[in-house]
């Protein structure tokens, strides 16, 4: 089924928008920002590595699975669809359920998926995301959701160069934020502090994209994602005044509300110092339903 979550809107927001931006505009208030983009955690380095790095070196990344709730087709008062796309390639063996009108398909694991009644079945291309169902004698009617639930994989990538300190005098291997609102702080692994804000907040909707409900709220499907550009500066354990900036990211993975893949990405600027790359990433999230709103 899809996962929708629901966030306050402005009421003056009456129909479906696609994706929207929050922007802090120097310091006004930054209000309707999605609960579920919540960017708080801790950033490590990948694969435990150096968190900033020098330019010489190309952090690897790991690979990630992501679980996807999504429509792939409707009824036509017939029992047999072909060519319904998951939407995705490199899907996980063995994950696909299709729930088509209350008649159930499972994965086998070989390409085949069973129907839970006799004389129903279909096949699944795990490397295509394509999917076939037939229903026999049975029929869906018209208009009738088939969805999909799923996991696809993502590969790692495989870095380049040995990940050297782009930090003058002291090694950086985490990042802890504290997001709330607009307002964004990060202590570091030596204990120093950086305070500044998130710039503009971009949305991306999933699935068949964002709806407003009849109580004027907006509704995000799994698969929706959020880009938040961010500055902060402060003082480094060596002595150095610096700037960091760039961007921190998220996916809406699951059905059980869960903002996932959040990575930090951006560049360590030290005054009078050393220029790094910043390569983070923090474990998945649960979230809730509800809307924060931040003035300085």
């Amino acid at each position: 089924m899809k996962l929708l979550l629901k966030l306050l809107v402005p009421l003056m927001i009456v129909a479906a928008i696609t994706g929207c931006e929050w922007s802090s505009g120097g310091g006004s208030s930054w209000s309707g920002l999605p609960a579920w983009v919540n960017l708080s955690g801790v950033y490590r380095g990948a694969n435990g590595g150096v968190l900033v790095t020098d330019y010489t070196a190309t952090p690897g990344t790991p690979g990630v699975t992501n679980t996807v709730t999504r429509t792939i087709g409707v009824g036509n008062g017939g029992g047999v669809y072909g060519g319904l796309s998951l939407g995705y390639d490199n899907i996980v063996i063995g994950s696909v359920v299709i729930d088509a009108a209350g008649y159930q398909f499972t994965d086998d694991g070989s390409g085949v998926l069973n129907g839970n009644l006799a004389g129903t079945g279909g096949t699944i291309n795990h490397g295509t995301g394509i999917v076939n169902i037939d229903l026999g004698n049975l029929t869906i009617d018209a208009g009738e959701p088939i969805v999909a639930t799923f996991k696809y994989a993502v590969a790692g990538t495989q870095g380049s160069g040995s990940a050297g300190p782009g930090t003058s005098g002291i090694v950086i291997y985490t990042f802890t934020v504290f997001q709330e609102g607009n307002k964004l702080e990060i202590t570091d692994n030596n204990g120093s502090v950086y305070k500044g804000k998130f710039g503009d907040v971009s949305t991306t909707s999933g699935g068949s994209g964002s709806t407003v409900d009849e109580e004027g709220n907006e509704v995000f499907e799994a698969g929706s994602s959020a880009v938040a550009q961010y500055s902060v500066e402060g003082v480094s354990a060596a002595g150095m005044n610096v700037r960091m900036v760039g961007t921190m990211q998220g996916v809406l993975a699951t059905a059980g509300g869960v903002f996932a893949d959040r990575i930090m990405i951006g560049t360590w600027i030290e005054d009078g110092g050393r220029t790094g790359d910043i390569n983070g990433q923090a474990s998945p999230i649960a979230v809730t339903d509800t809307t924060t709103t931040t003035t300085p």
